[in-house]
């Protein structure tokens, strides 16, 4: 859908082309005033990208409607193809176009940056958000972050709705002593600096020695103590960044052997799927391995309750019972072990050599409670373990740092009814975890999306003729970005990037290799 653009006075714009036919220019590589009247001027374009071509009518003369997106991951292009989806099922059809601001060069945030590498199935979900960048009433503003180059205020003055998915940026910490060691990193920047992350890629974990610790036992926790067992050779095909692929390489080659993946709870209780579960013990240089006395320990009465109820838990117990018995060769197997472990929580990191990590200190717990809300407590009779281990990945939830501007609860969620945000003035919104909390896989963004969507569409309804946004709101925008030296990257710039980074992956045999220098990037263009 994206053809050569016509060549004007000599210049090449970088241009854009929808599945409708109708041009929509883009920003060129350098901000133009012109830019500001070059889009979306025909009435009949508007209607065709809000999904009414096949539905007859006309739009000509009716109010055209203008939403700023801030952010580029999943939620925020579900919510932007919803409302695009939804403004063509009105009747008659909405004149929609929506503006997406994104702050590194590259979309697609936690599908680029967050998802494993060597699960690329899950990152197909790109094509459908290449289709909704196809729409010549789509926009993107690469390179370009909110509060700093184009204030939060002059988007809410000049579009008619501004939805806000900017996720969550930073993790949680564990609240113990000696979690600040060198060698104790929170998941999300660990995540990130193996995907190639522009922020992550200087982030220079130390060597684990022996053995490396994961606390946590959802799927990323999983990801993490894959990533770090599996063979680099396995690896060298996706698109994992080759500075951390070498890294773990020699952390392996120096002696890493044991990767503990530790939950508070029973196995009932975790949050991790089967699919991610059966991976770890599917490796022909890898043994997972679970204690069979944890496993028995876990069953209480209400977790047998809650097992009872549960076929997918019933699956998870028969994958673990085959990794119960692979427990008595941890110790003697020349494989890399994943030792999965319930019922154990941190109480304190060890330190080893001056200033850094050299063990965790954790206590055996217990579960109480009822079936569905059990809580682990720590009895006053605990057992105490004390684990050696040189590199700690806190893997216990996503740091919410809401947008300046944005209200924000105890959690940093935002309050909002049906993702409109509580707040007097109206028209500001919110999708993904901003509104419901850092959980969920990417899918889980959809019915989350299309309830945002439709009280955008709603509100737009109700507000009509009357909204205070007059005309394209280009020209302030980019005005504004221009004073604060923005340089934007387009969509049809993010394509280029995106191609030099097939290009060299091909050369080497890999994916890709992502480029995580913005001068770099911004070069190629």
């Amino acid at each position: 859908s994206i053809v050569a653009p016509p060549v004007v006075d000599g210049l090449r714009p970088s241009t854009e082309y929808g599945r409708c036919g109708m041009a929509a220019p883009l920003l060129a590589r350098r901000l133009r005033p012109s830019a500001a009247t070059s889009r979306r001027g025909d009435a009949a374009c508007l209607w065709r990208c809000s999904g009414g071509l096949a539905r007859g009518g006309d739009v000509v003369g009716r109010r055209e409607y203008h939403v700023a997106v801030v952010g580029s991951g999943p939620s925020a292009f579900y919510t932007t193809k919803y409302m695009f989806k939804q403004a063509g099922a009105r009747e008659p059809p909405r004149a929609l176009n929506v503006d997406m601001f994104e702050r590194l060069p590259t979309p697609f945030g936690l599908v680029r940056f967050g998802v494993a590498p060597d699960h690329p199935e899950v990152k197909n979900v790109i094509n459908d958000f290449n289709e909704v960048a196809a729409s010549p009433c789509f926009r993107f503003y690469g390179n370009v972050e909110v509060g700093k180059h184009v204030s939060l205020a002059t988007l809410r003055r000049r579009y008619d709705a501004v939805v806000v998915c900017t996720g969550a940026e930073g993790d949680r910490k564990l609240g113990i002593p000696g979690e600040d060691l060198l060698g104790s990193v929170g998941a999300p920047a660990f995540v990130k600096w193996y995907n190639g992350h522009p922020d992550f890629v200087g982030l220079d974990p130390p060597s684990p020695g022996g053995a490396a610790a994961v606390i946590g036992q959802g799927n990323v926790a999983l990801d993490v103590a894959r990533i770090l067992a599996r063979s680099p050779e396995e690896l060298r095909a996706t698109d994992i960044d080759p500075t951390a692929l070498a890294r773990i390489a020699d952390w392996q080659h120096s002696g890493l052997r044991t990767v503990h993946v530790l939950g508070r709870r029973g196995f009932v209780q975790a949050a991790f799927t089967n699919k991610e579960l059966r991976e770890l013990d599917s490796y022909d240089d890898v043994l997972a391995v679970v204690d069979p006395a944890e496993l028995e320990l876990s069953l209480n009465a209400a977790s047998e309750q809650e097992l009872s109820k549960s076929r997918i838990k019933k699956r998870s117990r028969d994958i673990l019972d085959k990794m119960a018995k692979n427990f008595a060769e941890k110790d003697s197997t020349s494989k890399r072990v994943i030792w999965v472990r319930f019922l154990s929580s941190p109480v304190e990191v060890l330190p080893g050599a001056p200033g850094r990590v050299g063990g965790l200190r954790i206590v055996r717990t217990e579960l109480k409670g009822e079936a569905g809300a059990q809580v682990a407590f720590v009895p006053e009779t605990a057992q105490i373990e004390d684990v050696p281990c040189g590199l700690l990945v806190r893997s216990v939830g996503f740091g919410m740092t809401p947008l300046q501007g944005l209200p924000a609860d105890g959690r940093g969620r935002v309050p909002h009814t049906q993702g409109r945000v509580e707040d007097p003035t109206g028209g500001l919104y919110v999708s993904g975890w901003l509104k419901r909390g850092p959980t969920g896989i990417i899918a889980a963004n959809i019915p989350d999306a299309q309830e945002t969507a439709a009280r955008v569409l709603a509100d737009l309804d109700a507000q009509g003729a009357a909204g205070a946004a007059v005309g394209d709101p280009t020209a302030e925008v980019e005005a504004e970005l221009r004073a604060a030296g923005a340089r934007v990257v387009t969509f049809a710039d993010w394509r280029r990037i995106e191609a030099e980074e097939q290009r060299r992956g091909a050369a080497e045999g890999r994916a890709a290799v992502k480029l995580t220098d913005r001068d770099e990037m911004l070069r190629l263009l």
